[in-house]
């Protein structure tokens, strides 16, 4: 059975330190950039941001599956007062993306306000008009209290996988893991795999892992609207320009920035909206029958309006679904039994692991 959980054990007598005028939880792309704004902007130096994972980069260090990686163009998925003129590509992986972050906390000098391995059990406000927050050391077990003056959350939506249950999955004998949790050991070469859910992760995840895998199935119980999805290297020549021509990467930023932005327009009401949403419908509708097997289009083009749920930008999953080790089962789940699942018509499939891609729980 997935457990997603972090144990925790309390303790009768919180342990009272010297602590910090302001804390911070989260050492994620919000917490860093909150910290640049405190030190560098404000010539604030008293506080301290922390994370229960091992290093900075919130959901960049927690998303390890393969293919995980950014579907907002990275030049604009960056820091304002830390532009990347070495970008490798216009949407880039995740590892690059971590690795900016922590750049980003080691130019800045930011890591020596950053504690790692630390999880925030609580926060309230007290009689005396101090924040008391309740930490717990993950690798000591040991519960401490710190007292600041401001507390804010910087802990993001994307940390917590969503646990989802389904009937015999305990007794399931091969692995389980959520894309939020992968094992960067796990060598699934050759191996039959399962993935459910059909979101982002999904969509990266499954012409990941196919390359290697002996079979890739995946359980999407509804349709997506998928879109074209460009990704081309930078040249050398372009990031030469980025490096030594004032305010250029500042201007294709602010470019990237109005032109999503303009996007919004075609979320409201009114006519106009609907004709811009008529528009990417049919854009995206004739981008999967270019793209996809003609067996699964009926299972991959949506009966609901754009923008009922996020758009998924196409990481070459509707070109996977050509393979042969690949197979898609617009079905839901049934059980598991020891070996495989049985999904709701009744077909049995055996797996060697299985892949959750089943999204958040949204905080």
């Amino acid at each position: 059975m997935a457990d997603f959980s972090i144990r925790t054990r309390r303790v009768d007598e919180a342990l009272f330190l010297e602590s910090p005028e302001l804390i911070v939880i989260g050492a994620g792309p919000s917490g860093i950039a909150l910290a640049y704004t405190l030190k560098h902007r404000l010539g604030f130096r008293d506080f301290t941001l922390y994370d229960r994972l091992d290093g900075p980069g919130g959901t960049w260090r927690l998303n390890k599956y393969p293919g995980v990686g950014c579907d907002v163009p990275t030049i604009l998925y960056s820091f304002s007062f830390n532009q990347n003129p070495n970008w490798s590509k216009e949407l880039c992986e995740g590892d690059e993306i971590l690795q900016y972050m922590e750049d980003t906390v080691d130019k800045f000098e930011l890591r020596e306000h950053m504690q790692f391995g630390v999880e925030c059990i609580s926060a309230s406000w007290n009689k005396d008009g101090f924040w008391e927050v309740r930490l717990l050391d993950i690798i000591t077990n040991t519960e401490y209290v710190r007292t600041a003056t401001v507390f804010i959350s910087a802990v993001g939506g994307i940390s917590k996988p969503r646990d989802i249950r389904f009937p015999g999955m305990e007794k399931f004998q091969g692995d389980i893991m959520h894309t939020a949790r992968w094992d960067t050991q796990f060598d699934y070469s050759g191996k039959r795999l399962a993935v459910i859910g059909n979101g982002c992760s999904a969509a990266q995840v499954v012409p990941a892992i196919a390359k290697k895998a002996g079979l890739v199935k995946q359980y999407a119980r509804s349709a997506q609207w998928y879109h074209e999805r460009p990704n081309r290297e930078f040249t050398a020549f372009e990031k030469w320009c980025f490096k030594y021509i004032p305010l250029w990467e500042r201007y294709l930023r602010l470019r990237l920035f109005l032109i999503s932005d303009a996007l919004v327009a075609t979320y409201m009401p009114g006519a106009v909206a609907e004709r811009l949403r008529a528009q990417a419908e049919n854009r995206a509708r004739k981008y999967i029958c270019e793209t996809a097997p003609k067996k699964y289009h009926k299972d991959l083009i949506p009966n609901f309006p754009l923008g009922c749920k996020r758009r998924i930008f196409d990481p070459n999953y509707l070109e996977s679904l050509h393979r042969s080790n690949v197979e898609l089962a617009p079905v839901g789940i049934d059980h598991f039994d020891e070996t495989g699942i049985v999904s709701l018509d009744g077909v049995r499939t055996e797996f060697d692991a299985v892949v959750l891609a089943t999204g958040f729980d949204v905080q």
